[in-house]
């Protein structure tokens, strides 16, 4: 019926404590020809997290086919969908040196120890889970300086990221999976040229590989799911600093692809090899331009772009693809002293309509319209 449209929603109460501590020593010293600057460090990490949903029946969050003509006033979220407290807490002790070797040739080596602990209980059925994980994570790297104002770098780096908050909320399942830690390997290699004291040029080229990671389900059934192997490869280049005395610019390029490297789930649920991640457009770009046209006044004029993405991770049964953007943004700035200054900030001068981001396939995000803000700045 062209009529109608599927209405779902629900109402979250989440209420979360967080304690976080981190402590760093660094002491530089020299071994013979080879100076070094070594860091050591501890940090400890506490969350208390209670979280619950309502919905319209205590089951999904779909309400059901609505009438746009004459569309439902209210819808009262009385039953309990889920409900339940995740604690957790963490520490962890890191060690790193960074070695110079020559003027041009630096190394820089890294370990970190970390021990995870995550208590979680259902107080709708009442089942709890505790468990406790440690993990060990290595990164080195190479810098090397053939001259003064470029440098050459490659790095490699495993690291991992207990779940927590709201990546907690959505499981249905209490199997050790759902609580494993995102398991992140990263390997990059990038340089750095700095064209004059004041404009610098970056470029970096990387390969990353996640496992265990959490993502909304694309059907929208506001639970999360697992995905178990995902890579993504990408080129970033950056422009920063100033063109003339009265010209400044900040450009960003990001060249990405991102695919799914194992097959999961089964029917039209199935999430295939070579699938694309969600919400990872091919290209992105953005742009912002300054110009001072005197001492008191400047103007600055801005576009961001990005190519089409997916809202979420398609399925065998589903997909949806949100087209790509081209935005334009502007300001104005005034100088009123030297401890005030103005600025009044245009964005999406063209009012375009665009989807901004997305959850899954049913909860997308359209851009904000055109849209002005003015702020006033003062430093003491």
């Amino acid at each position: 019926n062209a009529d109608t449209v599927r209405l779902s929603g629900y109402r979250d109460e989440t209420d979360r404590i967080n304690i976080l501590n981190q402590t760093d020593v660094i002491i530089p010293f020299s071994t013979g020809n080879l100076k070094h600057t070594f860091l050591a460090g501890v940090e400890f990490v506490s969350q208390d997290d209670d979280n619950k949903r309502l919905t319209a029946t205590g089951g999904s969050s779909e309400i059901g086919f609505v009438s746009v003509s004459n569309p439902t006033a209210s819808v009262a979220f009385t039953g309990v969908n889920r409900n339940q407290e995740t604690d957790i807490s963490s520490s962890a002790f890191y060690v790193q040196d960074q070695i110079e070797f020559s003027s041009q040739w630096q190394a820089v080596l890294g370990l970190r120890h970390d021990r995870f602990k995550t208590e979680y209980k259902n107080l709708v059925n009442g089942n709890r889970v505790d468990i406790t994980d440690n993990f060990i994570s290595p990164r080195a790297g190479l810098i090397f300086k053939p001259s003064g104002n470029t440098s050459v770098y490659t790095n490699y780096s495993l690291s991992y990221l207990p779940k927590a908050g709201d990546q907690l909320t959505g499981f249905r399942s209490l199997s050790d999976p759902t609580f494993d830690p995102e398991k992140f390997i990263n390997k990059e290699i990038g340089a750095k040229w700095d064209i004059s004291p004041n404009l610098s040029f970056t470029a970096a080229a990387y390969i990353l590989e996640r496992e265990n990671v959490v993502a909304s389900d694309p059907a929208g059934t506001g639970n999360n799911i697992l995905l178990n192997g995902q890579e993504t490869k990408g080129l970033e280049l950056s422009l920063a600093g100033n063109m003339t005395d009265k010209w400044s610019v900040i450009a960003a390029y990001t060249h990405q692809d991102g695919k799914i490297t194992k097959q999961q789930g089964t029917g039209n649920s199935a999430i295939l090899k070579g699938s694309d991640l969600a919400e990872t457009p091919d290209n992105t770009l953005s742009l912002w331009n300054k110009y001072d046209i005197n001492a008191t006044w400047s103007v600055a004029l801005g576009v961001v772009s990005r190519s089409e993405m997916y809202a979420a991770i398609p399925q065998v049964g589903s997909s949806t693809l949100l087209p790509g953007y081209t935005r334009y943004d502007a300001a104005i700035f005034a100088k009123l002293s030297d401890k005030a200054s103005l600025q009044f900030n245009i964005e999406n001068l063209t009012n375009k309509d665009y989807a901004a981001s997305s959850h899954n396939n049913n909860n997308i995000l359209p851009g904000a319209p055109i849209s002005g803000r003015a702020t006033l700045n003062y430093s003491f």
